[in-house]
């Protein structure tokens, strides 16, 4: 495991990512791992979360940001890691193992690529991509479409299952945090990112619902095929979210969800929010049962894919019988997961959980409760708008997040934007 403590760990992650030669990939994959997966529980995780008011922010900086007073200069970090120590490294190891023959080793790049960059333009709308990685030659690359970039990220992650189906050229997939070199599984992997990416696209065609039950068949066939990352056990490897609370603390658990939550008797709340009677996790940070030192991060899950099922058969007119299936597995890997399994069947015994017809409300509200601390419930809820939320501050939530400054000054053609403009899959 490699060690971080804090964001500015994580920047010049290679010494020369320009140079394709002189880090091997297996020294590449694992520090592009922890950036992606890093990167996805710091801010994105934060951040999202006051957004669908999963968190709320109590004190100092989190205070501001609860009141949606962001500017710029607050997204560059995050840029940043997603190009220069992921993107940028993904390039290289992808460069190198073409020219080696190691084909497992493009495959993996190929789908942390597709998840990186779906990740980025849900997030920011159009993002610099054909040129984005010209080096002095493309100082100022064009912005590309969210539409092509969708079609990039279902490129790429075709392209991947090629690769991790042919030969590792003699060299196994090793570096590898997040499955450990189980090819088989990256494969799976690749269907459950596309599951992602279809739902996104639900709104822009009925077609991408067809795609995304397509691709959850082929994706995850239990919890234990989840992409997750997980961080260590000692300060030095701390899971994101356990350092912010540690060192900052001022953000706590939104009443908002508690309450949702309390309504039906859901014993997830206890897990949630720390302690009940303490307003920031700094205070708590010991000992909260979720956000803990060695968290798993996941980043697409059975659970989720089980929930996109049911969303996607409701779109597509399938059986409440088959609806009923998926939203009750998923709900029943979230009970798991969280070591709830002797709750699970008085929970969905309640008629509110488990209603004679399945609805839309149901599997997003429910989706909602299970993705807790997890970056996808904005997007979910920026498609759905399920469940209803009242703005914490002004008359509106936003709904992407600003180009960083550091980019506006460089680039001349960075798209104007506001926290309240959709991205394009958006369209409600």
């Amino acid at each position: 495991m490699l060690g971080i403590s804090c964001d500015p760990f994580l920047e010049g992650t290679n010494e020369n990512p320009n140079d394709p030669v002189s880090v091997s990939s297996t020294a590449l994959l694992a520090p592009i791992e922890l950036t992606l997966a890093y990167t996805y529980n710091a801010n994105l995780a934060r951040w999202s979360g006051l957004f669908t008011q999963h968190v709320k922010g109590v004190a100092r900086q989190q205070s501001g940001f609860d009141g949606y007073n962001f500017t710029a200069s607050n997204f560059s970090t995050d840029w940043s890691n997603l190009y220069v120590d992921v993107l940028q490294n993904i390039e290289v190891m992808i460069a190198q193992a073409t020219e080696r023959g190691n084909n497992h080793y493009v495959g993996a790049g190929q789908t942390l690529k597709a998840y990186t960059i779906m990740l980025m333009t849900d997030y920011w709308g159009s993002i610099p991509y054909s040129e984005a990685f010209g080096g002095v030659e493309r100082l100022q690359p064009k912005f590309d479409s969210q539409a092509s970039i969708y079609d990039e990220v279902h490129r790429l992650l075709s392209a991947a299952r090629t690769s991790l189906s042919g030969s590792n050229g003699g060299i196994s997939l090793s570096g590898d945090l997040v499955y450990g070199g189980d090819v088989a599984l990256w494969i799976k992997a690749t269907h459950a990112i596309d599951a992602r990416a279809y739902i996104h696209q639900g709104l822009l065609s009925d077609a991408n619902y067809t795609a995304a039950l397509n691709s959850v068949n082929q994706a995850f066939d239990s919890s234990a095929d989840d992409m997750t990352f997980k961080f260590g056990a000692a300060a030095p490897t701390a899971a994101p979210w356990y350092q912010f609370n540690r060192d900052r603390g001022d953000t706590g658990f939104n009443s908002t969800f508690g309450d949702a939550l309390d309504a039906l008797s859901d014993p997830r709340r206890d897990l949630y929010d720390g302690d009940p009677d303490i307003d920031n996790f700094g205070d708590v940070y010991e000992t909260h049962e979720f956000f803990t030192i060695d968290q798993a991060v996941e980043l697409v899950t059975y659970r989720e894919l089980q929930f996109i099922r049911a969303e996607a058969l409701l779109a597509t007119g399938g059986s409440q019988a088959n609806i009923r299936a998926a939203y009750l597995g998923a709900i029943e890997s979230s009970f798991s997961g969280l070591g709830l399994d002797a709750e699970y069947a008085a929970y969905i015994a309640q008629a509110e959980v488990s209603p004679a017809t399945i609805t839309l409300e149901n599997v997003m509200t429910q989706k909602w409760f299970a993705s807790y601390g997890d970056p996808e419930a904005f997007s979910d809820w920026r498609r759905t708008a399920i469940p209803t939320l009242a703005p914490n501050n002004g008359v509106a939530i936003p709904t992407r997040w600003l180009y960083p400054q550091t980019e506006i000054e460089l680039n001349a053609n960075t798209p104007d934007a506001t926290l309240y403009d959709n991205v394009d899959w958006d369209i409600d």
